[in-house]
Parts: C-alpha cells; structure tokens; sequence
C-alpha cells in the first residue's frame, strides 16, 4: 500500500533530522543525480537543464547539477527568482555550470536553451508551492511547454500544493517525479496526480517520524492479491456471497444487464436481478445465471438470502424499488452491505444515515446534487468533497472520475486509485463498477477496501479493453475483461 502525507507531516518529521545536522538536502541531491544520469544514458553528449528557485527545492536540483557535471553530463540552470540557494549555487558554479538568470534572458536566448536540454528539472517551488503561477513565470513555463523537452519534477510539479493536488492552470506536466523523504498526498490527488507522471520515491529515513496515518492511501497489486476472496473447496454460492441488485427501468433496461455481468464475472456467489418482467427478459438473455425476481419493491423476505444490495442503476429516483433499497440501506434497515448508485442517489434524503460498508457512488455532477440536498459546499475540491459526503452521511463514498476517491465513512485515510483510461468515460460502465462492487461487499469486504477493490479491477479491465487506452470501449467489454484483470493482477505474483 502506497501512503501519502500532508506537507505539514513532512516538515515535522525532517525537523529533528534537521536538527541532529542530517545532510538531507546532500541525500536528496545524490539520489537526484542518480536518476538523471541513469535517464540520460543516451544521448552522447546529454544536456539537462534546471529551472531553479530561491528555496531548497532549487537547491536539490542545484547540487544534482554539480554532481552530474562531475559525472560528464552538461547541466545548467535558470534562475527563475532574485536569489538562489547559496551552497547549491555555488556548487554548480564551482563545477563550471552556468546559472542564466531568467530576467536578463531574451526570448531567443531562452529558445537556444531549450533546444539545447534533453531535460528540463522542475524546480521553481516545491512542497511551500501554491497553485499560483506569477505572472512573470508564465513565459518561461509556455516556452519549456511549447519545446517538448521532457520535465521532470523535483519533489513535486511547481505550483501543486503539496497537501491537496489543486495545481494552477499551466503548470509543467512531468514524465516523472523524484520526490524526496515520503510521499506528499497532493502527487495522488486529481491535479497533481495528473502532472507527476511516474513518481520515484527517495528514502531520507523520515519513516520513524511520520504520523501513524497518512493523509492518502492507494492500494496496489500486493494488496489486491492479500484481500482478494479466494473461495475455499467448500464454498458453496451462499459462502461467496449474494448480492442483489434493484437495476433497470423501462428507459434504462440495458443497465441491469451491465451491473449484473459487472457482478457476475467479479465472482459473486449468486447474483439477483430485482426488475420487471421486460428487464428480466433482457438480463437473463445475456447471462442465464441471474436470478431474476419480477418484483416493483425490495423485500428481502420475498426475495431470500442476501449479502448486499445495489440500488440505482438505471433507476429514477422516484421509482418504488430505488426508496425501498435505500431504506433497507439506512440505519434502521435490514442491510448494512450495499450499494447506491445513479438514481438511488437521487433518493437519500438529509435524515438518514448509513454505514461504512455502504458505498456511494457518485459521479462529480452527482455527487454536487446530493451535497446541495445535504447541505454542504458544492464548491469543494474533489478530495474535500468526497470527504465532506462520507462525514455527513456516514457511508463510504467512491467519487468516480480520472483519478477515483475513496473517502471512507469511518473517518480513515482518504483512498486514491489511479488506474483508468478515459476510454471508460462512456455510458454504462459506471453500471458494471457498482455490480463489481457489490459483488465484493457481499463477500465480506469492508467499505473502503471494496471501494478500492472495484476502482483497480474496473481500471484494469477497462484498459484491457481498451488496449490500454487506445482504442474505445463499450461498457459490456468491461465486463467481459474483468476475469483477465483479476487473473493478470494474480499472476503478477508469480512472474
């Protein structure tokens, strides 16, 4: 598991380094050079160019200079503030590195240095950086942009705020970012997640000092291989789990066919369909292992065993089935495991409340139209927003977008997953996450670690599909992919 800190954690914990005299700038630097001079393998004769600014990130990238120098790499710098950290200067200068100072540069002279780099090094601001770019920089960074020279970011991309990921319109998008001591939260947040490009932490023996829980988790293949349920050879479908799902409408038949599929090839034990007659017709003539329930309610006694419920997709808000499963949901109901999707959003209303295994599933339209129900900041970031939702409704909310969050409804660390394509920004896959999820709540996942679940086998599958990307989608393909997903996340282990 990957785990991300505020900037405020960070700097408590180099403080006592600080104070016992650690180099830790040196180690930053070092570590720096490495990467670069591994990268910069070819061409012949590399040439990397800083942008440095008046804090200690310049100076990382300032001392990584003289280092590669003296390993035969051309580095140089532009100074992009009235002063530069002292020792890092001097150190490029003592290695005969030239520091150009932005001011005195002319824009063709700015043109030759960058046709000259193969690198540019982002490090203008790092972790004090706001999401505000002077005005004075604008030229310099649409001039490193319009070049194509690939960046990479020291500690983090100028101009993210290292806690929450908001970035300022024209910031440098890396191909990689070396960051240093431990990972700050805002490099898995939307914003800056999307401008860090492959990040490659540094170790400064922080670990001791960091706080016990990060600000922001993210689940890899090892933590999908160690939660995943593995059925026993005495399962039997009732030990796998059931989930039910109230989907599909006379406008939206096809949705209960996509959540089902979503469920079905997730693993679930035995998937309902609770739908009318023409929906079920539509459902069982793509997956004959549904069990469908011609019903226009939920009622568990009528329908028999169940684990989980999905509520929603492809539901109005006003239809019978939609109120009757939030309710079953809510506090006071017969079921603490399910799912609230697409129309089942529309009906919670501001008294009820819900526990940590049932999840949210809003979209960012979706999720701005409950909090104005509920009473909260429509404005907020997607981070503050998705944990504003979970505090005041007390579910685990999963706000779908490039980058998912997962905010859990315990009040435990905010989840990020980045494992999409935007391929799957088309009607009805959002149908097959909330079917996947619920198939992994029925079978005994907690809220968020489902949540998590769902968002990387959904991304993975998505980019199978897509063949990573680059071709489009429909949402029945996601389905179809999710047992390849599964099975190349397992086999991982293995290789």
């Amino acid at each position: 598991m990957i785990s991300a800190y505020t900037a405020e954690d960070i700097r408590a914990a180099e403080r006592p380094l600080l104070e016992e005299g650690q180099p830790l700038m040196q180690r930053a630097a070092r570590a720096l050079a490495g990467h670069v001079a591994k990268r910069m393998r070819t061409p012949e004769a590399p040439h990397v160019l800083v942008l440095a600014g008046s804090g200690a990130n310049g100076g990382d990238a300032l001392h990584a200079a003289a280092i590669l120098r003296g390993e035969g790499i051309t580095a140089d710098a532009i100074s992009t503030a009235e002063s530069l950290h002292e020792q890092g200067a001097a150190a490029l200068r003592a290695a005969d590195g030239m520091i150009h100072p932005l001011a005195q540069l002319a824009p063709e002279d700015l043109g030759a240095l960058l046709t000259e780099a193969d690198l540019v090094l982002d490090a203008i601001v790092g972790i004090g950086g706001r999401p505000e770019i002077p005005v004075g920089l604008v030229p310099l960074l649409e001039a490193v942009s319009a070049a194509g020279v690939p960046v990479l970011a020291v500690d983090l991309p100028s101009f993210v705020d290292a806690t929450t990921g908001q970035a300022a319109p024209g910031a440098l998008a890396a191909q990689e970012t070396v960051t240093f001591g431990a990972l700050k939260a805002g490099l898995l947040l939307p914003g800056g997640a999307e401008l860090a490009g492959r990040i490659h932490p540094v170790d400064l023996g922080l670990e001791e000092h960091l706080p016990p829980a990060p600000a922001v988790r993210r689940l890899e293949n090892d933590d999908v291989r160690a939660l995943w349920p593995h059925p026993g050879r005495d399962a039997t479908k009732y030990s796998r789990g059931v989930v039910a799902l109230a989907a599909g409408s006379v406008r939206f038949p096809g949705a209960a066919v996509l959540a089902t599929s979503g469920a079905a090839r997730a693993g679930a034990g035995m998937v309902r369909c609770l739908a009318p007659q023409a929906v079920l017709d539509l459902v069982l003539r793509a997956r004959p292992e549904i069990v469908g329930h011609r019903t226009d309610t939920v009622d568990l006694e009528e329908i028999g065993r169940t684990h989980a419920l999905v509520v929603g997709p492809g539901l109005p808000g006003e239809d019978p089935r939609t109120r009757t499963g939030v309710a079953l949901l809510a506090d006071g109901g017969d079921l603490d495991r399910g799912v609230i999707d697409a129309g089942g959003l529309e009906a919670i209303t501001p008294q009820q409340r819900f526990g940590p295994d049932v999840v949210l599933t809003p979209h960012r339209g979706e999720a701005d139209r409950l909090a104005e129900r509920l009473g909260l900041d429509t404005h907020l970031p997607g981070p503050a927003l998705a944990t504003a939702l979970a505090a005041r409704s007390g579910a685990t909310v999963l706000l779908k977008g490039a980058i998912t969050l997962i905010a859990p409804g315990d009040g435990a660390p905010l989840r990020s997953q980045d494992d999409a394509t935007a391929q799957l920004a088309t009607a009805g896959t959002g149908d097959v996450l909330a079917g996947v999820l619920g198939t992994l709540l029925a079978a005994g996942l907690n809220g968020p670690d489902a949540a998590a679940l769902a968002a990387i086998l959904h991304g993975r599958a998505g980019r199978l599909a897509s063949l990573d990307g680059r071709l489009p989608l429909v949402a029945l393909d996601v389905s179809d992919h999710l047992p390849r997903a599964l099975g190349d996340i397992l086999a991982d282990a293995l290789s």
